[in-house]
């Protein structure tokens, strides 16, 4: 079975990690990402480029900038995009190798995990396809924190200033680092944002405004519990830009699934704060040649005082076939044998309920939820078949939550990509799976009115 999703992005071939520069610029929607041109596995990190009108159909393009100058002879790291002057802008992390090994897989690492040296870089592009790589400003780590994790810079732009936020380390912490400058060329460091007991390093941090919030978007490493190494989460709260202090509420998790990481956000032309983020996956499918999938875009809004996300609009498009089923009071089960499908349906949730992707008898991946300990488990034991990759990451989630009496939920399976969006998007729950051929059934357990079920064409 080809395992390629059709609707979410993957490399032509290789491996992809991040998501980089993601912006609207000259009619287009730019994606940039980590990619490694030799092989499928970390390693000899490059930027690649694809555009798309539509968030969904994608060209790729060559690469936007490569490792050749002397600060990222040995990678360039993750960064973003941002208009100025009618230019796009890129800013990303250069790396040098202190020290240097050969991998099992034949990449080019440090030999320990602190042989690295980060610095921000710039690249402009006055037609967003060729770019140029600037002298200055180069931006290196404040005295005290770590040279080798000071990276992923997320710039934008306010009432003609230009701010920037980066992750960091120091004393075995993680921070994000505040800069702001009025010149673009000298960047000063305002403040750091920190918490106790939030891990040892914050990676790709994303800073926007929405609905009147401020919102720290980040990827904490050393706070997950065992099969849940790969986190991403958020701070809402209010932002003193001069003081660089964010008053923030307590971390909220963005997605209750397995791999969501590195989200990265953008304005599009819309006014719509989009977010697209990198499913972790360290190994390729078996028999594909090609490691890491985006998730579908989302639109991000806040709904009392909460972040909802919710697919594109522009996904609606690509349904086709509409088939309606009507009064379902025990099960509902329906053979997909394209395994592209998008779902929507309410369920009664003063009951017991259990959603299954996978085979007749209902082995797959499984979301159950218990009316009387108010709780959801997102379980995908069943749906793994021996692909000990996705077992890294953990094959359990248990998240409490109390539903109301009728809950709109909407499923979009892509292949081996499982999206699960309940209320709208209050919460989500995001899994890669290694179906089998056998695992094309889509089971629900519990009573609905309305089931709405579309095949997906592009």
């Amino acid at each position: 079975m080809n395992k390629r999703p059709l609707f979410h992005f993957t490399p032509i071939k290789n491996w992809m990690n991040d998501p980089n520069g993601l912006c609207y610029y000259k009619g287009k929607y730019h994606l940039f990402y980590q990619h490694n041109p030799e092989n499928q596995y970390w390693g000899n990190m490059t930027w690649g480029h694809a555009t798309s009108d539509d968030l969904f159909n994608w060209e790729h393009l060559p690469y936007a900038i490569s490792p050749d100058i002397p600060e990222d002879i040995d990678g360039c790291f993750s960064g973003s995009g941002f208009v100025k002057d009618d230019e796009l802008y890129l800013a990303y992390t250069g790396v040098i190798m202190t020290t240097k090994k050969i991998n099992e897989y034949g990449n080019t690492v440090t030999v320990g995990e602190n042989d690295l040296i980060s610095t921000q870089l710039f690249a402009k592009s006055k037609d967003g396809f060729t770019f140029k790589k600037l002298s200055e400003p180069k931006i290196v780590a404040p005295e005290g924190y770590c040279t080798a994790h000071f990276r992923d810079p997320k710039v934008w732009e306010k009432n003609g200033k230009y701010y920037m936020v980066l992750g960091g380390k120091k004393d075995n912490k993680g921070r994000v680092l505040f800069y702001q400058n009025e010149d673009f060329k000298n960047w000063k460091f305002v403040n750091e944002i920190y918490e106790e007991n939030m891990g040892f390093m914050w990676e790709c941090p994303d800073f926007f405004e929405l609905d009147g919030k401020s919102i720290l978007v980040f990827s904490p490493q050393g706070i997950g519990k065992e099969g849940q190494e790969h986190l991403a989460g958020y701070y809402m709260g209010d932002f003193d830009y001069e003081t660089g202090k964010l008053t923030h509420k307590e971390f909220q998790v963005l997605d209750n699934g397995f791999e969501l990481y590195a989200p990265q956000t953008f304005k599009d032309k819309k006014g719509r704060r989009i977010m697209i983020a990198w499913l972790v996956n360290h190994h390729p499918f078996p028999e594909e040649n090609w490691t890491g999938v985006m998730t579908l875009p989302r639109e991000l809004k806040i709904i009392d005082d909460k972040l909802y996300m919710y697919p594109v609009e522009e996904f609606n498009k690509y349904r086709k076939n509409l088939e309606i089923y009507k009064k379902v009071d025990t099960e509902f089960q329906i053979e997909m044998v394209d395994k592209v499908y998008d779902v929507e349906f309410k369920l009664n949730c003063d009951k017991d309920f259990e959603i299954v992707i996978g085979d007749k008898e209902k082995k797959g991946l499984k979301l159950t939820y218990s009316s009387q300990d108010k709780r959801i488990i997102f379980d995908r034991n069943g749906a793994v078949n021996n692909f000990e990759s996705l077992e890294i990451f953990g094959t359990k989630r248990v998240v409490n939550y109390t539903l109301s009496d009728d809950t709109d939920f909407r499923i979009i399976r892509d292949k081996n990509v499982v999206e699960i969006y309940i209320n709208n998007g209050e919460k989500v729950f995001t899994s890669l799976v290694n179906f089998t051929e056998e695992q094309n059934f889509l089971t629900i357990v519990g009573e609905s009115n309305v089931i709405k079920v579309y095949s997906l064409k592009n």
